[in-house]
């Protein structure tokens, strides 16, 4: 295996974020989605996972989960090519859109600004609504940051990271 464990792929998932936030493109936007998909089969399996990794795992893959059926599904259709059957999801994937001049947004920092998650513009078309997703991937990033990074300290010391923190900036 490429990846001996959920933490090694965790460390993956954050690289493509971080890739993505510098240059939004669809192709590292696939690569973060399958690795996101992969995440709580990796994550199932792994002993080392505490209770509340696991309690969080459970809160982000419900079948009413924005994030994660976004990714679940966008994944499942890249795999198969044609849609699963939905199965009375409340969501559903209809399409994604992609345009060039995605503009991101502009992240300041104490000692520096710069523009980040500029590059295509992908919305993702739900059944009655579209949404950004670069927002997906942002909130998706943040559930999983949760996981392997907040989650594992006692929460008397547990600092909110800023989105600065998050990219690495």
């Amino acid at each position: 295996m490429l990846h001996k464990n959920s933490r090694e792929r965790y460390d993956k998932l954050k690289m493509q974020f971080r890739r993505l936030m510098r240059n939004f493109n669809r192709d590292d936007l696939d690569d973060f989605i399958a690795t996101t998909n992969s995440m709580p089969e990796w994550m199932k399996h792994d002993p080392t996972l505490t209770q509340e990794q696991r309690d969080a795992l459970a809160r982000f893959t419900v079948d009413e989960g924005i994030d994660w059926q976004t990714c679940h599904q966008i994944a499942n259709r890249q795999k198969h090519v044609k849609p699963q059957r939905p199965g009375g999801l409340a969501l559903q994937v209809k399409s994604v859109s992609i345009n060039p001049g995605g503009p991101g947004f502009l992240l300041q920092s104490t000692q520096l600004a710069r523009v980040v998650g500029s590059g295509e513009d992908i919305s993702v078309d739900y059944s009655s609504f579209q949404e950004s997703a670069l927002a997906v991937v942002i909130r998706t990033f943040k559930h999983f940051h949760y996981m392997f990074e907040m989650a594992t300290i006692p929460p008397a010391q547990r600092q909110i990271p800023t989105m600065a923190d998050l990219i690495g900036m």
